[in-house]
């Protein structure tokens, strides 16, 4: 993105004492609620700038016309001219995304990082994508063929690790607050599915699985630094229709059932 652009959305992140500030483009400003976690201001060429928030900010209506103060005073046009020629140049939005997650789980020390809906049963994307298919989980030391027990290799027990981790994810009840606008952070380092998960944009959650315990601190600090630019990747992915294909890095997964 232009530096000049990127300066003022730093600057709008900083006045406002927003998470993350975004140039979005005509077809990417999906409605969102009115008392959630995230200010828009429309400008010229069908763009927005979004101001995004961890809950819904206080102060609204003075910080809405803040962001629109500051959106007045910008000249767009350049900038805009600039970020579209680098627009066309950079790779598809799905497989920059598969490489900032491979980068942010090596950082971790993690298996895999995936990052889902919370609303839905659809993977945005993940590190490893082969470790996502939708399949019932099965126990991480061993897997059967023909009646044998065998130990999984080194892609089987990503796989295995992977569906239990997010199969723990689906299944946990905070997710139901993340329709009053609130943030959702688990952290599971014991048991069966040692995981990392926290929630951005109001709808989507970023998961790194592990396949032992690990260091939690590492994680957190690697996740941190890489979640503007997932979350700036995955608002930008293209609207799921058709449906989703593994072969553009979204996949479909079941909902665990409740027990």
């Amino acid at each position: 993105m232009q530096p000049d652009l990127d300066r003022f959305l730093d600057l709008v992140r900083r006045e406002l004492g927003a998470r993350q500030a975004l140039l979005l483009e005509p077809g990417e400003a999906e409605e969102v609620p009115k008392d959630g976690p995230e200010l828009r201001c429309p400008i010229r060429g069908g763009r927005w700038i979004a101001a995004c928030f961890d809950a819904p900010p206080e102060g609204r209506e003075a910080k809405q016309r803040r962001l629109e103060m500051l959106a007045s005073t910008f000249t767009f046009d350049h900038a805009v001219a600039e970020s579209e020629r680098g627009r066309r140049s950079r790779p598809p939005l799905a497989r920059s995304l598969q490489e900032e997650l491979e980068a942010l789980s090596a950082r971790a020390a993690a298996v895999n990082a995936v990052v889902i809906d919370a609303n839905s049963p659809v993977v945005w994307g993940a590190a490893r994508p082969d470790g996502v298919v939708a399949e019932a989980p099965r126990p991480l030391n061993s897997q059967t063929s023909g009646g044998v027990d065998r130990t999984p290799d080194g892609e089987g027990r990503v796989v295995v690790a992977s569906r239990r981790a997010l199969h723990a994810v689906r299944s946990l009840g905070e997710l139901a607050a993340l329709h009053k606008g609130k943030h959702v952070r688990h952290v599971a380092n014991a048991g069966e599915a040692p995981l990392l998960a926290r929630s951005f944009a109001g709808i989507y959650l970023l998961v790194l699985v592990f396949e032992a315990p690990f260091d939690e601190l590492r994680a957190e600090r690697a996740m941190l630094e890489s979640l503007p630019r997932i979350e700036r990747l995955v608002l930008a992915l293209p609207p799921l229709n058709p449906p989703p294909s593994t072969g553009a890095g979204v996949v479909a997964m079941r909902r665990p059932r409740r027990r």
